[in-house]
């Protein structure tokens, strides 16, 4: 078989970051309110930052493949110039951005790629509140990169690995082949050794089948099997294209009486809220400190975790799928959900984080909005959700049932999300399509500042109290406390909220080590 044509050249070095007519020399990825956060009585900088970085490409120009430049997420809006010439605006959107740089760039010679980007709220850039109850970080918070793709090739976000009935299917869509000849497309099953598994070729639709489930392990909480999918797409016999996604083969249910099925058994979720944040870092963690997380998250006891409240990075996904971590995705919102431009933006943003991560076997839930609500956001979106990913469902966080059933906002999810009213688990299975309520914020406890006996004494029977209280209702799926760590936020001017299991910098407190100690036996 010939080598396949993509190829990817990290830009990750060398960049000039400029900023309130200072410069300095960084690498991605890069926060600009590392230093101004976490501080009582410091306001953090909101406003503009510019990245510079000039990079050589080898060769001549290319009539067989297309440059893409890619980034992972950040939160903001910008612009982008490649050798002064402009590829228009960005939506960070927690997502990044990837655009077809293939008339600007020079090959052969050095480039020089401008970033420009802009932390400051708008309405119609998720969350679309100018305070809340996080930070909004500032900077290129992930990498990028150049990636290079030849002309006929996979769709990226458009492969989809499902598992229905007793089979493996895998759809993909195909980009430039349109009269090229004989077209195929084949798919491999590896397991994680790289021992082929199966191989299938796709029919006229683009689907391929492995039928018989039984030969694969099943991804779990306590043994999460993983598998990768390896597609090679040909012409006229000729490989031309290649991609590779990991995924895990499980079922999944939410049952009305019982909670959450996984494999045709019941789990208890017993998860956390995670914030991507850090003294001396701010949202711009690495993957290894991505991992650190999750490896934090499992070591207390925990098999759960939602992403509060933006999509967050592969990395800490990818480290999910590894451990058996549940995981509860969800679009930038707080107190914001409502219609017009900001429905517009979280439609484009639930659209990217499902494509994006609909791979990922760990998420099994994917959130709609927190603390807000809208009849007809609900609406649009969850038919988003469901027309992108059929296996999965949907949910939102209702802190004030009284106002959902004010604003007509029941019977809009699949599960429904309950942020601390604990008293109303057994009625609002009736206001959701499977008839289960999952906890998803529970035992706040904002003052449990690390050497505070009394403090970290109480949390600590916050949380006991509220556990003992969701354990006596099975029928709910489980929890989600808040929250995983200490995190900065400029909401009220609080500066810092000490709700976490772990502190800003990931030490554990009390309450961590009585959780892990609540569920060493559970599976």
């Amino acid at each position: 078989m010939q080598p396949m044509q993509r190829k990817r050249i990290n830009l990750e070095q060398g960049w000039l970051f400029r900023q309130r007519g200072k410069s300095a020399a960084v690498t991605l990825p890069h926060c600009w309110n590392v230093d101004d956060t976490f501080r009582p009585g410091v306001a953090y900088f909101r406003g503009k930052g510019s990245y510079t970085c000039t990079f050589s490409l080898p060769g001549q120009h290319d009539a067989a493949a297309e440059w893409f430049l890619c980034s992972e997420g950040f939160y903001g809006r910008g612009a982008v110039e490649m050798n002064g010439k402009s590829l228009g605006r960005v939506d960070g959107s927690y997502l990044g951005f990837c655009i077809n740089v293939s008339e600007s760039l020079m090959p052969g010679s050095e480039n020089v790629l401008s970033i420009t980007l802009n932390n400051r709220h708008h309405r119609y850039m998720l969350p679309g509140i100018k305070d809340p109850d996080f930070v909004l970080y500032g900077g290129l918070a992930g990498r990028v990169w150049l990636e290079r793709r030849p002309l006929m090739r996979f769709v990226d976000d458009r492969i989809h690995i499902r598992c229905v009935d007793d089979t493996v299917q895998i759809d993909c869509d195909l980009c430039g082949v349109n009269g090229a000849g004989d077209v195929s497309v084949s798919w491999q099953i590896l397991d994680a050794a790289g021992n082929g598994m199966a191989e299938a070729s796709a029919d006229a639709a683009g689907r391929t089948t492995f039928s018989g489930l039984a030969r694969f392990d099943r991804w779990d909480v306590e043994s999460p099997t993983l598998y990768t999918a390896q597609g090679v797409l040909s012409v006229d016999g000729k490989p031309v294209d290649e991609v590779s996604r990991r995924f895990g083969v499980r079922t999944i249910e939410f049952r009305r009486g019982e909670g959450f099925i996984l494999n045709g058994r019941r789990v208890e979720i017993r998860g956390c809220n995670r914030h991507e944040s850090m003294p001396g870092y701010g949202s711009a963690l690495s993957p290894d400190q991505h991992r650190a997380d999750a490896e934090a998250i499992r070591d207390m006891g925990l098999n759960a975790v939602r992403l509060a409240h933006y999509p967050q990075h592969p990395a800490f996904l990818d480290a999910c799928d590894e451990m058996g971590i549940l995981v509860y995705a969800e679009i930038a919102t707080w107190k914001s959900v409502t219609t017009g431009g900001w429905l517009d933006a979280a439609e484009r943003q639930l659209r990217g984080m499902i494509l994006r991560d609909r791979h990922h076997p760990s998420i099994i839930l994917w959130g709609l909005g927190n603390e807000s609500r809208s009849r007809p956001a609900y609406e649009r979106l969850g038919a988003v959700a469901h027309e992108l990913d059929p296996d999965r469902f949907t949910i939102y966080a209702e802190n004030h049932l009284y106002r959902a059933k004010r604003q007509n906002a029941l019977n809009l999810v699949d599960v429904w999300g309950c942020n601390y009213e604990l008293d109303v688990l057994d009625e609002v299975v009736d206001y959701c399509t499977t008839g289960v309520a999952l906890v998803s914020e529970c035992s706040n406890s904002p003052h449990a500042v690390p050497g505070d006996e009394a403090m970290e004494q109480d949390q600590v029977e916050r949380i006991a109290r509220d556990l003992d209280t969701i354990a006596a209702h099975p029928a709910c799926a489980g929890f989600f406390i808040w929250s995983f760590q200490d995190y900065a936020t400029l909401r009220k001017k609080r500066y810092k909220r000490h709700c976490g299991l772990v502190d800003a910098w990931r030490q554990p407190k009390p309450a961590a080590r009585m959780l892990k100690e609540r569920f060493k036996n559970s599976v």
